[in-house]
């Protein structure tokens, strides 16, 4: 059997190599290394103050202060200024929402769409979204503001795929839904992965979270503690009792 030459191997479509990030003087992420591959779906799991949002901040050039290197198909992206980011294809979903209260949902969706300039795929997109979430097209004209929690994910999630990304960051989505939500919500993230789009899960309902992903990353205290393949981790005694209550 042939040994595959590294030089040809394609190159991970993220890459975090020994990334230490910290507010201020306290340092929050220590040594953080993981690798994402083109169209996986990876969950990071861990307990509150890990650091799992802080990690996304940083691959989307949101901390002030990092060290290490995070490269996304090949290009850095601690070099990279923030802004730029979004128009490499990386979409990031923040915990929280944060639509535009006071913007419709349509309003809310196109401008999700603000690094692809005068793309004149953005209609196309904009139907894609409302067949992913058909009571946002039904409230399409309805103020962000007056929806339910449930349906400003949807926005918020929607708004991320106006992008029309090559990976979507996802950080706590079913925080505060009800769990038919959740489900709901869940459901639809394996439609995006299976319609080619990679998705990285920070999720707090780690059973769901090693579900929905094909591999998973523990971190505790700022470091990774654990990885594998997400069934494995699921399984593992030392996942089940200190975050399934197994």
């Amino acid at each position: 059997m042939m040994t595959p030459d590294p030089q040809t191997a394609p190159a991970p479509l993220l890459a975090v190599e020994g990334l230490s990030a910290s507010y201020g003087g306290a340092w929050v992420l220590r040594d953080v290394s993981l690798v994402m591959q083109e169209g996986e779906f990876l969950s990071v799991i861990g307990a509150n103050t890990a650091g799992k949002s802080t990690l996304l901040k940083a691959i989307s050039g949101l901390m002030p202060k990092v060290e290490g290197r995070i490269t996304f198909r090949g290009t850095d992206l601690t070099a990279t200024p923030s802004h730029r980011i979004p128009s490499l294809g990386i979409a990031h979903v923040p915990e929280g929402r944060h639509v535009f209260p006071d913007m419709t949902v349509e309003e809310n969706l196109i401008a999700g769409a603000f690094a692809r300039g005068t793309d004149a795929a953005i209609g196309d997109t904009l139907a894609h979204v409302f067949d992913l979430f058909p009571r946002l097209k039904e409230r399409r004209r309805q103020l962000a503001g007056t929806l339910s929690g449930g349906e400003q994910q949807m926005v918020a999630v929607g708004r991320g795929m106006m992008l029309d990304p090559k990976l979507l960051i996802l950080d706590e989505p079913s925080l505060g839904l009800a769990p038919m939500v959740v489900e709901e919500m869940h459901d639809r993230f394996h439609e995006i992965h299976e319609s080619g789009v990679s998705v990285l899960l920070v999720e707090q309902n780690v059973s769901l979270a090693l579900e929905s992903a094909e591999r998973a990353y523990v971190m505790s205290s700022g470091e990774i503690e654990f990885e594998g393949v997400a069934k494995d981790l699921a399984n593992d005694d030392r996942i089940r009792k200190a975050y399934l209550g197994i």
